[in-house]
């Protein structure tokens, strides 16, 4: 019965993908529009990240360019088709994620689909990389969408992960460029403002807390419950010291609700990871690549990884974690309360190896990527 009801879904699919590629085909006979650029943002409400630095490097160097922002669903119903209509004739369109409309068409030469990346580095294995893995798609999936392809240009943070990329995206590392990532041009000018810091104790150790996404059900990489971590530590925190938590912006935010009534602990879901960095002393994740941003802060960070070997057989890493980060690798929950505990203020952190390998460049980076892409254009 499941194998009927696979092949009944995969043929629905290979259906809706041949209409789609059919409408895509008449609607692109449109002329180009030399200065219409899509920016497609599925993270968040707002703009912000990669795109966010890139959009307002274009808007001021090349003003004449009009800019539209939409937002994509990323499901094969009829509201996918609206899509279609938008990028038929654009010059350019950016995204910082995945985007299902350009894995089912064959693009037009002369639209240029920009992948900014929302992750720096290479860390958590991901697109290709996952084939046929318990998190990953199936070699039958990618044969009807053949996920991360179809991009004519990629931009990453440093020149030593374009191998992983061009593995993960399924294309030439040719087309993928280590011109660094644009966020890092805002990383410590966006921050959040001393008012929305829920702790004005001059002493406080302020510690941020940032799991990276989780998947659910069948695909779950691991059984590592970061709600019932953040309950058992809550209690046992040190009077001085307190917790940021990010959720993930993929998670739903009702989820952690349970969080708030624990005084120690303060959920955040108004402010990005990035905007926390510059007002904390130090930071906690799994296997979130935001590692690598906050390492150009040289201060404490560390990996909470009971799961690790869970976590690497069912997902998998690009690279060991100890030759990935140069953070604290814990295992144990007193481990994880004792580091959290002896935090101080001001700390110094060495994190220079991270750094060298993860980016190429850490300034002009939003202004390098728009000449490189409108000065071809």
């Amino acid at each position: 019965m499941e194998n009927l009801k696979r092949i009944g879904r995969f043929t629905v699919q290979r259906l809706y993908k041949t209409v789609y590629r059919f409408c895509y085909a008449v609607a692109s006979k449109k002329k180009i529009d030399e200065r219409k650029v899509i920016v497609y943002s599925k993270r968040a409400e707002r703009l912000e990240g990669n795109l966010k630095a890139v959009v307002e490097k274009m808007r001021e160097l090349y003003p004449n360019m009009k800019i539209v922002m939409d937002h994509c669903d990323n499901r094969m119903n009829a509201s996918l088709f609206k899509q279609l209509w938008h990028i038929r004739d654009a010059k350019i369109v950016l995204l910082s994620d995945y985007f299902l409309p350009v894995y089912l068409i064959t693009p037009r030469k002369e639209t240029k689909f920009v992948q900014l990346w929302h992750a720096a580095g290479a860390f958590k294995k991901f697109g290709y990389s996952t084939k046929d893995t318990k998190f990953g798609p199936s070699s039958a999936y990618l044969n009807i969408v053949p996920v991360h392809t179809n991009y004519s240009h990629v931009y990453v943070s440093s020149e030593q992960v374009v191998p992983y990329y061009a593995e993960a995206f399924h294309m030439p590392a040719t087309q993928i460029y280590p011109f660094g990532i644009p966020r890092v041009d805002l990383l410590g000018k966006e921050r959040v403002p001393e008012a929305s810091i829920p702790w004005h104790d001059e002493e406080m150790r302020i510690i941020l807390i940032a799991p990276t996404y989780r998947a659910k059900a069948k695909y779950r990489e691991s059984s590592l419950d970061w709600m019932d971590v953040l309950r058992k530590i809550a209690p046992k925190l040190a009077e001085k010291t307190r917790l940021i938590f990010v959720p993930h912006p993929y998670t739903d935010k009702r989820e952690w609700q349970p969080l708030t009534e624990y005084p120690q602990i303060h959920v955040d879901t108004t402010y990005t990871l990035n905007e926390w960095m510059p007002v904390v002393d130090a930071f906690v994740t799994d296997y979130s690549s935001a590692i690598f941003e906050y390492a150009l802060f040289e201060k404490p960070l560390a990996h909470y990884v009971p799961d690790l070997v869970e976590y690497t057989n069912s997902r998998g890493l690009y690279r060991p974690i100890d030759a990935i980060s140069d953070g604290v690798i814990l295992t144990e929950l007193d481990e994880l309360i004792d580091w959290l505990n002896t935090r101080q203020k001001a700390e110094y952190y060495d994190t220079e190896r991270m750094v060298a390998y993860n980016f190429s460049f850490t300034d002009n980076v939003s202004e390098r990527i728009v000449h490189h892409l409108l000065e071809k254009a």
